[in-house]
């Protein structure tokens, strides 16, 4: 599966250097393309957990006691992980270049056109336009998921 699909052209490695940096700032920037990952929402179940138990028990020192001790115990009880922008920005070669058509795939079928894909600016105008639109940000998302998935 390393090898580039026949069917489709090989992408101008420029455009897809940009266009990748792009897409990191969006999902950097984009509060719905951040939530994720099952170890950072049980880091911070420890977390508050760990809060709200010192709270109870010694008011407000406590609550700052607890949520320390809860954070590290969430730090020694979750797998070591790499975030999902993390994962994404590690993607190299064929797997950017995968990436970048499942995003462009998609922002075509929300209607954007030939020219949202020219210059960096204008990658980042058709994300912002319609990133708006709920079911464009899961498919991008998902997209995302799908190619840092495939390269187990």
């Amino acid at each position: 599966m390393d090898d580039y699909p026949a069917a489709d052209p090989i992408p101008d490695p420029d455009r897809v250097s940009f266009q990748h940096h792009e897409l990191i700032e969006f999902l950097t920037d984009n509060s719905e393309m951040r939530k994720a990952a099952k170890n950072s929402l049980q880091q911070g179940l420890f977390a508050g957990g760990g809060a709200v138990a010192g709270g109870i028990l010694l008011g407000p020192i406590g609550g700052l006691v607890g949520g320390v001790v809860g954070s590290i115990m969430g730090f020694f009880h979750t797998d070591d992980y790499d975030g999902a922008l993390q994962q994404i920005i590690k993607l190299e070669g064929v797997r950017k270049d995968m990436l970048l058509q499942a995003v462009s795939k998609v922002l075509v079928t929300a209607g954007a056109t030939a020219q949202s894909f020219e210059t960096a600016e204008a990658f980042r105008m058709a994300l912002v336009q319609f990133a708006s639109q709920r079911t464009v940000r899961e498919q991008v998302w998902r997209a995302c998921i799908n190619v840092v998935e495939s390269e187990d």
